[in-house]
């Protein structure tokens, strides 16, 4: 016998952040949309999702509509017997096969929420309760200097595995590689530490192989997403480039992971659970990554609270050889959270299984009433 979902309530948040930049956006606000679920045996749930048109074509406004006038209307009011039926039955992609993946993440998670307050009895396999992955530090400003002050922060805190952005302009961007190249080479070349890049697409696909070329003797070990292309077009570009590839917005859907197994060697994946449509699917995007022998790394989206970060740990408990893990920056990232505890990772990356119900966290009303704004309340 199963559980009715028989209300949803819609936030819009907007959290300061303490800045974030890259070759697609610069950060001041983290902007999101959380709902609640309620349930009909008195159960509530709690999701997040942070939308960029950028990766899924997707913003806050076109997620309350799809929440609204598709994801909604398909799980109100049906009996929902765990979590593996009832993330079945959120759909990800409009009739006019618009991606919805963000969307379906928010009532998702909500429901993991609610399914998972036992423990993972049902919809995700029992986990050894351990998370190996360590967290990355993530690199990058149009001033190189803020770029060395991070960084010596970061190694100071322990961090051994680094993420530079790439595509402030050709001087900066040198200037950020010769920086950090500086401060950590001999670590990169020694093994002790870990460098690689992220261009977010700021790239033209035909200078790709050549710039990629060029940071070899940086020892970066791969480029991440050098040019906004489909999954297809990625695999090309990787079979000209000497170094290995990573596909994140090019790895949006299920379709988009069976075009990359045409290179599991040569193209690694990120898998956010915002972007890949919640905690279920990222899973299972993981353990096809593992399956073909493509990397895996474990993403987020720069600004989630702690509601997106507890899901993460919970997708971290189940993910095979995940190579590296960006998110649960809490505090460090944000000036505020919406949970009563900020979770963030501790000393050197390091990521304690939460012991919590559900996904670990309680959402703190305060917090939400400061930083949100309801939009919506559904009932079936």
């Amino acid at each position: 016998m199963g559980v009715r979902a028989n209300r949803l309530d819609m936030y819009r948040t907007a959290i300061p952040m303490r800045s974030f930049e890259h070759a697609a956006a610069t950060r001041e606000v983290a902007e999101a949309v959380v709902v609640r679920v309620q349930f009909a045996d008195g159960t509530v749930g709690w999701g997040e999702t942070l939308p960029r048109p950028y990766v899924t074509g997707e913003t806050p406004e076109t997620v309350v509509a799809d929440l609204a006038g598709v994801i909604w209307p398909a799980v109100a009011g049906v009996e929902l017997a765990d979590l593996s039926t009832a993330a079945a039955a959120i759909p990800t992609a409009g009739a006019d096969g618009r991606c919805m993946n963000a969307a379906a993440c928010a009532v998702e998670l909500a429901l993991a929420d609610r399914f998972l307050a036992d423990g993972w009895r049902r919809g995700l396999a029992r986990s050894a309760g351990r998370i190996d992955a360590r967290v990355s530090g993530v690199l990058g400003s149009a001033d190189p200097a803020k770029t060395a002050r991070r960084l010596r922060l970061m190694r100071w805190y322990g961090l051994r595995d680094f993420k530079l952005k790439l595509g402030f302009g050709e001087d900066v961007d040198a200037e950020n590689l010769r920086v950090v190249h500086g401060r950590i080479g001999r670590a990169v070349a020694a093994g002790r530490c870990t460098l690689r890049v992220d261009v977010n697409g700021g790239w033209a696909a035909d200078e790709t192989p050549e710039r990629v070329g060029r940071l070899k003797r940086f020892g970066v070990c791969v480029v991440e997403q050098p040019a906004f292309c489909g999954p297809a077009e990625l695999v090309e570009l990787a079979r000209r480039c000497e170094l290995p590839l990573m596909a994140d917005e090019s790895l949006r859907t299920e379709r988009d992971a069976e075009e990359l197994l045409a290179e599991p060697r040569r193209v690694w994946w990120n898998v956010r659970i915002s972007k890949n449509g919640g905690l279920l699917r990222a899973a299972a995007l993981a353990a096809k990554a593992a399956e073909s022998g493509a990397a895996v790394v474990v993403g987020c989206m720069v600004g989630e609270s702690g509601i997106l970060s507890a899901a993460q740990r919970r997708l971290l408990q189940v993910a095979p050889g995940v190579r590296f893990v960006e998110g649960n920056y809490g505090r460090f990232l944000l000036a505020d959270d919406l949970t009563t505890r900020s979770i963030r990772f501790g000393y050197a990356g390091r990521l304690n299984v939460l012991s919590g119900p559900g996904l670990g966290v309680a959402v703190d009303a305060a917090r939400l009433a400061r930083h949100g704004s309801l939009v919506a309340s559904l009932e079936r």
